[in-house]
């Protein structure tokens, strides 16, 4: 179930498709607002006027979600013994106590709610133990818990207050969370990844499902020039978003001259439609610039990435035994980030900072030392038998057991 701008992707695949919140998020509205933000004419009166429709649109999403009649009867109707939510945002698992139907929070980044022993994945910090490191873990989560009573957090908390008031037995939740549109719900709350690349958590109630990554997905073929090649390739992406923001590209310049500098290397990168192949001008004979890159394919080949470390790619890396240079962006990229030079899987950068002379140390030293690599096979023997074994089937299904023999929810208090 999506907004109707999903249904091209999750067409293509074998499942059915159920459109939700069209009056709200019509079909062609996601694509129309991204290029209008990256139109390079916007005027700020147009940009605030865009900020305040999505706003708008925004808040009728979310009312939708949790008292509307079209998405309770669209839930009603499928028929599902499970509902699993996104949970970057976690509404619509309280529209489904209102039906009856169990929910649980799929996470395809790492967990987003507090943790006394892990900072939030915003933060580049490694956890030690010590006092210190304890103190600065609890002030980054304190400080993000008060941007919740900041305007943007008022309009989410009023109407979940609404909601628990209506349903006071619904599954509690809180806003000591991140990352998170809506509050942090007391469900299970499921991992694609496995604990041996997370830091250890002081909480409860995460489950970890294996990396969950598609190895057998079909792709577009790789250049000619990087499918026969025999020289140690270094592969270049910023992922889906890097691309949209054209500050980026003195980065990828700043790549381009580093392994032009060294002919017996050889670049391929992905710099998106944004930035396209064609500003670069004449390119090295051992650099090739693509708008998107078969990024299973060219890791196959690959002796190290660089990365924006969003948490896709560096699964990818690990379960294809890839050393990583991440360069964070946003989001939980400095948390992913950080437990790769935690886990010695490579090495981190600073994209503002990016200059032939670092990249070209950081690249000597990760191409230079297999001590890198054999962490990463280490870390990939543990990602592939957690595929696998099907962990992630079994686990879903160990947690639906109380629902299935449950005959009425138990009342909870909820806690907004």
């Amino acid at each position: 179930m999506a907004p109707p701008d999903g249904e091209a992707y999750l067409r293509r695949q074998p499942w059915p498709f159920t459109p939700i919140l069209e009056d709200v998020l019509p079909r062609g509205y996601q694509a129309e607002l991204h290029s209008r933000l990256a139109d390079p004419d916007l005027t700020s009166a147009a940009h605030r006027e865009l900020t305040r429709e999505f706003i708008r649109r925004r808040g009728e999403r979310n009312r939708e979600i949790l008292f509307g009649s079209a998405f309770e009867s669209r839930l009603r109707d499928s028929g599902a013994d499970l509902l699993l939510v996104d949970a970057t945002f976690t509404l619509p698992a309280l529209a489904a106590h209102k039906v009856g139907i169990p929910a649980f929070q799929l996470c395809t980044n790492l967990a987003l709610h507090r943790d006394a022993a892990v900072p939030p994945l915003t933060s580049h910090h490694i956890p030690t133990g010590s006092l210190r490191s304890r103190i600065r873990i609890r002030a980054a989560w304190e400080w993000l818990y008060l941007h919740t009573f900041m305007p943007g957090g008022e309009r989410m908390r009023a109407p979940v207050r609404e909601f628990y008031r209506r349903h006071p037995d619904a599954s509690p939740g809180d806003f000591h969370a991140h990352l998170q549109i809506g509050p942090h719900l007391k469900v299970p709350t499921l991992v694609t990844c496995t604990p041996g690349f997370d830091f250890p958590r002081a909480s409860g109630g995460i489950h970890y499902l294996g990396p969950c990554v598609d190895r057998e997905r079909t792709e577009a073929p790789l250049p000619p020039e990087i499918a026969s090649g025999t020289e140690p390739l270094i592969l270049c992406s910023l992922g889906s978003h890097g691309d949209r923001v054209r500050a980026h590209r003195p980065f990828f310049q700043a790549v381009i001259d580093t392994v032009a500098r060294r002919p017996q290397w050889r670049l391929l990168m992905a710099v998106g439609g944004q930035v396209g192949p064609e500003g670069f001008g004449p390119l090295p004979p051992n650099v090739t610039v693509v708008e998107r890159v078969p990024q299973l394919s060219a890791l196959k080949r690959a002796s190290v990435m660089i990365t924006h470390g969003g948490l896709n790619s560096v699964k990818e890396c690990i379960c294809l035994g890839v050393p990583m240079i991440v360069h964070p962006l946003v989001f939980d990229q400095p948390g992913n980030a950080a437990r790769v030079v935690h886990h010695g899987l490579g090495l981190r950068g600073d994209i503002r900072q990016a200059s032939v002379q670092s990249l070209s140390a950081q690249l000597d030293a990760v191409l230079g030392d297999d001590a890198y690599r054999s962490r990463v096979q280490a870390l990939q023997r543990d990602f592939l038998a957690a595929d696998d074994s099907g962990l992630g089937a079994r686990t879903i299904e160990q947690l639906l057991q109380p629902f299935e023999s449950r005959a009425t929810p138990q009342p909870k208090r909820a806690i907004p």
